[in-house]
């Protein structure tokens, strides 16, 4: 398992640009890998994460995000399963909604990669103005017994 939680850290060092749809480096589309099936089950937990997010639901982020999650903010903290919930579910702010674009799925057994530009619609108290943070990603779900769970995940910011 740490190996493939090092080798999608390493390829989120290799920077890229998500445009729609999503393009591989060389300007054609990014080819995924795995069924159709696959790729919905993967969308579909990416879905329920999207809403417990929104929901500030714990439990459904305890249900998204696997034990041993790895979650790589663009300000440098990489935090645990329970760090993560607890940045997410905040008294003073509020995801509105979390939209999911450029979205590719490259699945290996019970592994998929998955990139994707995440726009995370922030409300924080006192402010009248939400804010956008549009990020692109990488993440590592897995499945297992619990179904597809986000092990890795990595953000980062667009070069301007």
């Amino acid at each position: 398992m740490k190996s493939v939680l090092l080798s999608a850290l390493l390829a989120v060092a290799v920077p890229s640009i998500l445009v729609q749809p999503a393009q591989a480096a060389e300007g054609g589309p990014v080819k995924e890998h795995g069924t159709p099936q696959v790729r919905a089950q993967v969308v579909q937990a990416i879905d329920a994460w999207r809403a417990a997010v929104v929901a500030k639901d714990r439990a459904g982020l305890e249900r998204a995000y696997h034990d041993d999650l790895s979650y790589g903010h663009t300000d440098g903290a990489v935090l645990t399963k329970a760090e993560q919930i607890d940045r997410t579910i905040v008294p003073d702010r509020d995801f509105t909604a979390v939209d999911v674009s450029n979205l590719a799925v490259r699945s290996y057994g019970n592994v998929a990669y998955v990139t994707a530009t995440y726009a995370f619609h922030l409300l924080s108290k006192g402010e009248t103005a939400e804010r956008v943070s549009t990020l692109p990603g990488l993440d590592v779900w897995t499945r297992g017994p619990k179904g597809w769970q986000l092990i890795a995940r990595q953000l980062t910011r667009t070069a301007k």
